[in-house]
């Protein structure tokens, strides 16, 4: 940290305004402790090019971490619902198999029905 600022100008110039040496040399004193001073807390807030690097790398790898984990869900998601599907697949092709065992069975017994009811008139007739 440099401070570029010519203090022995600035005391002539006081001087030359009408202060004395002594006051001006206080002025110029007083002014480079406040310029210090502000100085001081402006690099608290500052971070060095290290740091902010060290600050970015690190944001970076959370950011891959959390990408890792999103990976890592969306698939396991994926692969639940794919099971589920399956599961849901399996459940219609047996319900579709009972309806259609059931329809059978009702064609069966109708067609049994009508045959036995042409068989009764054709007695009834004769």
């Amino acid at each position: 940290r440099k401070l570029f600022f010519d203090t022995h100008a600035l005391v002539c110039l006081l001087e030359e305004n009408g202060f004395t040496t002594q006051q001006s040399e206080v002025i110029v004193s007083a002014l480079v402790k406040i310029m210090n001073t502000n100085l001081d807390m402006i690099y608290k807030d500052m971070v060095t090019k290290v740091q902010q690097e060290i600050a970015l790398q690190q944001v970076m790898s959370h950011i891959g971490g959390v990408k890792k984990d999103m990976i890592i869900l969306e698939k396991s998601e994926f692969s639940a619902l794919r099971s589920e599907n399956e599961k849901i697949k399996l459940e219609l092709q047996q319900i579709k198999k009972q309806v259609m065992d059931e329809i059978t069975k009702v064609r069966a017994d109708n067609k049994l029905n009508l045959n036995l009811e042409k068989s009764r008139v054709k007695e009834l007739v004769s």
